[in-house]
């Protein structure tokens, strides 16, 4: 990892930002979520002393235990947000290595599965810029050279010896630091899209994309809301149930689908002058 002289442009230094600011968001969302296992579990013991509880001597012992692991699990959670540190670096950074792929598959509680993917070079995650994946999926496995903004995270000495201590792997095994992706040969550059679709671009774009989930969401939870409907489907046998149930949310799935495939053309359709260029051609920042 060779660090450049160049500092930062104004935008590549607000995408970076954006990103740090997600981090930290997250940093302190895993706080909170600590806090709430604290006070959960002070809130049993709590209704213990208060309530009176006359349980089998064995059943309390079990609670109990479940009471202090859940406080550790919370100690845990916080001191891991509040014991790392991350900082944007005002220059960029070139990378070069193997582009590595790390796939983590875990549950949602109720049967399904879900996946999430990593990016690494070496031991550096990658933050790719929204939209790319069609240009970094195919260099998994390949050496690859990238410009990148460097948020270096370091871990506080209270919080190692923690770690440390409690032998948990999966949080030991942290990046030594996060690369926003600015430039990768004439695929993505960052300046340039930024420069001349607004400072804004990436954002829109991430929010036009959670928009269309959203609205997946809702037209999938339409008929929850239809009191009517629901009356008329309990009437109906299990399988006919099961079969609307299911083309409903194919459905769903289709209209939002062709909503987003079709929108560069609609609005074309709407505004001749309007600039339907793909979201891949546009991060050439050409």
């Amino acid at each position: 990892m060779n660090h450049s002289h160049r500092p930062l442009t104004d935008l590549e230094r607000f995408h970076a930002y954006s990103v740090y600011l997600r981090i930290t968001f997250f940093k302190y969302l895993i706080v909170l979520l600590g806090f709430l296992f604290v006070l959960s579990s002070l809130a049993l013991a709590v209704a213990f002393v208060y309530d009176n509880i006359r349980e089998p001597i064995l059943l309390v012992g079990v609670m109990i235990l479940v009471d202090l692991a859940v406080m550790a699990i919370g100690i845990l959670f916080i001191a891991h947000g509040l014991g790392r540190a991350a900082t944007l670096e005002p220059i960029t950074t070139q990378l070069h290595g193997r582009l590595i792929e790390k796939k983590v598959t875990g549950s949602t509680g109720n049967g399904g599965r879900f996946t999430t993917y990593t990016y690494f070079i070496n031991d550096i995650q990658l933050y790719w810029p929204p939209g790319a994946e069609i240009i970094y999926a195919p260099l998994v496995d390949n050496t690859i050279t990238l410009t990148v903004a460097m948020i270096n995270v370091r871990s506080r000495p209270a919080l190692q010896a923690l770690l440390n201590f409690s032998r948990l792997k999966t949080l030991k095994e942290k990046p030594s630091g996060m690369g926003v992706v600015l430039e990768y040969h004439n695929a993505i550059n960052i300046h340039g899209v930024l420069e001349k679709y607004g400072s804004f671009y990436l954002l829109r774009y991430r929010l036009k994309v959670a928009t269309a989930f959203c609205s997946f969401a809702l037209l999938a939870a339409f008929l929850l809301t239809r009191t009517s409907i629901g009356d008329w489907l309990i009437q109906k046998s299990l399988p006919v149930q099961v079969t609307l149930g299911f083309g409903y949310v194919v459905a769903s799935i289709l209209a939002t689908a062709l909503t987003m495939n079709r929108y560069r053309a609609f609005r074309k359709w709407l505004d001749f002058d309007y600039d339907d260029t793909s979201h891949e051609e546009r991060l050439k920042g050409n």
